[in-house]
């Protein structure tokens, strides 16, 4: 009795083609639109979109992909955030650095 082989990389377990999780592109979408619109709550909500991605992914068995989706809208929502924080901490620094005028 011949077992069936396993699919090719990029396959999903049925053979059939892998698709990117729509809510890994969401992520990334909310991701650079943190930059561009409410930058702390896009950069959240991106963060929260990707752990949902995550669990999707990892509970399709292969069916769907997007883990490299994930990992840029992770760090792009981090350093959005980083920079936001970067931003209002040189600004306190410098009213009281010039003190009252």
């Amino acid at each position: 009795m011949s077992a069936t082989p396993p699919p090719p990389p990029g396959y999903g377990p049925s053979g059939q083609v892998a698709r990117d999780d729509r809510a890994a592109v969401a992520a990334l979408i909310l991701a650079i639109a943190s930059y561009v619109v409410c930058p702390v709550v896009a950069a959240i909500a991106a963060l929260v979109v990707v752990a949902k991605a995550r669990s999707n992914i990892a509970a399709s068995g292969g069916a769907l992909t997007g883990e490299n989706l994930c990992l840029i809208a992770t760090v792009l929502a981090w350093v959005n955030i980083g920079l936001v924080v970067g931003v209002f901490v040189v600004s306190f620094v410098v009213v009281l650095a010039l003190g009252p005028t």
